[in-house]
């Protein structure tokens, strides 16, 4: 049996070159404002793990997290769900991406969303993921996407 390839966040660098991604060498200016990190990637079990704490300016006038917030975290997570899947000249996008919001968030809450793909094709990828709130069992938020791949040439 083929030995598991799990990343963990002490591997990555910026520009995702520690994923073999030739084709993400850009920085990600705006990971950087929202603050998320990649926890794991898993590429034999084609998930990841990803982390945000929740800070004053992700919140909306209601004084709640805004919802473009975990949206944009989502698309990350689900993405690095599919990047687990990709060969290193292989790009992809996000196509569509439904969110299901559960509960309130707050200033100081950290969240984890755990994203795996359930399907891939030769140019589709969908993946399934879960917020959770630090220490909690029940999901804060869940979220399907659909992402397009286009393989390497």
């Amino acid at each position: 049996m083929a030995k598991k390839k799990l990343l963990k966040s002490a591997e990555f660098k910026p520009g995702h070159e520690s994923l073999g991604l030739e084709n993400y060498q850009h920085p990600d200016q705006f990971g950087r404002w929202l603050g998320y990190k990649l926890i794991t990637m898993d590429r034999t079990k084609f998930s990841a793990e990803v982390e945000l704490k929740i800070r004053e300016d992700h919140l909306s006038p209601a004084g709640r997290v805004h919802g473009g917030v975990i949206s944009a975290f989502f698309d990350f997570g689900c993405g690095a769900a599919v990047f687990s899947t990709l060969s290193p000249r292989d790009f992809c996008s996000t196509v569509e991406l439904k969110v299901n919001y559960l509960q309130p968030l707050d200033v100081g809450d950290t969240l984890r969303a755990r994203t795996k793909v359930i399907f891939r094709g030769k140019r589709v990828c969908v993946v399934h993921g879960f917020i959770f709130r630090k220490g909690e069992k029940n999901p804060v938020s869940m979220a399907t996407a659909t992402f397009n791949v286009v393989p390497q040439k």
